[in-house]
């Protein structure tokens, strides 16, 4: 029983940490050593080394973005926008290409008669006499 509230005693005081040991801890972090381990290794809540990343970045306390950071994430969107229209405006230049070669491959097949003015038609099939009309 004395364990248990030496620990909550602990757990309620306030430590302060180096600020060389915060940014070696978050190096390992972005280095992707396993969280939960580093927080028991420094005896802190996972929570803290959260914080402590978020601080890093430039967020301070990840509820509010300072307006160089509101910057930084519009730049974000808009490109990301530009990147999906651009996406968008090649499969629309693929599918003129594709409509632009089908109607070549139509005016190919296309038989042209003799006469200035005459209808132009084009092959027909050969079970064209058996479809019934709708």
């Amino acid at each position: 029983m004395a364990k248990k509230a030496k620990r909550a005693k602990r757990a309620r005081s306030y430590r302060r940490h180096p600020v060389g040991l915060k940014q070696e801890v978050v190096g390992r972090m972005r280095a992707g050593e396993n969280i939960t381990a580093l927080a028991r290794e420094l005896e802190v809540n996972r929570t803290l080394l959260y914080l402590w990343k978020r601080k890093a970045v430039g967020q301070p306390d990840g509820s509010a973005e300072g307006p160089r950071d509101r910057g930084a994430q519009r730049l974000q969107e808009l490109e990301a926008k530009v990147a999906q229209l651009e996406g968008s405006l090649g499969r629309k230049a693929e599918e003129v290409d594709f409509f632009r070669a089908a109607l070549r491959g139509i005016a190919a097949l296309r038989q042209k008669t003799g006469g200035h003015g005459e209808r132009v038609s084009t092959e027909k099939s050969a079970d064209a006499p058996m479809r019934k009309a709708n």
